[in-house]
């Protein structure tokens, strides 16, 4: 079961994860799109969805991974690309905003952070940092 999200979700809407609760792992587009599913280890089976062929590819256009375990957000970024920093800024904002439970690796750099609101300061940080955005 694959899930696919263009935007956070709506009040109204019946949240998928009451009928089938559990860890979904997937991918945050470059152009804001999110695919999921259920388990952990299937991101490089996800990525074909999106049409590329690597994550390296796919990280290096701004995409972001993540796993999420219903209580706990866990994103993984690839440097400052302003893409996506923005979109796991959006996402941490409204999609995952009431979660406490949040960690970031910002892959290649070894960094790594532990709660939404820290997360947030540092994604506005290295976003302003970046010349033009």
């Amino acid at each position: 079961m694959l899930r696919c999200s263009k935007s956070a979700k709506r009040s109204d809407e019946v949240d998928p994860r009451k009928a089938s609760p559990g860890v979904y792992s997937g991918w945050l587009a470059p152009d804001g799109r999110f695919e999921e599913a259920p388990g952990t280890a299937l991101h490089v089976t996800l990525l074909q969805r999106f049409g590329e062929r690597t994550k390296e590819d796919f990280f290096a256009k701004g995409a972001v991974r993540y796993v999420d375990a219903t209580d706990h957000i866990s994103l993984e970024l690839h440097g400052s690309d302003p893409i996506a920093l923005r979109n796991a800024l959006d996402a941490l904002a409204t999609r995952w905003a009431a979660r406490s439970g949040v960690d970031v690796e910002f892959l290649g750099s070894g960094s790594r952070l532990a709660s939404n609101v820290e997360i947030q300061d540092e994604l506005r940080r290295r976003l302003h940092a970046i010349p033009d955005t």
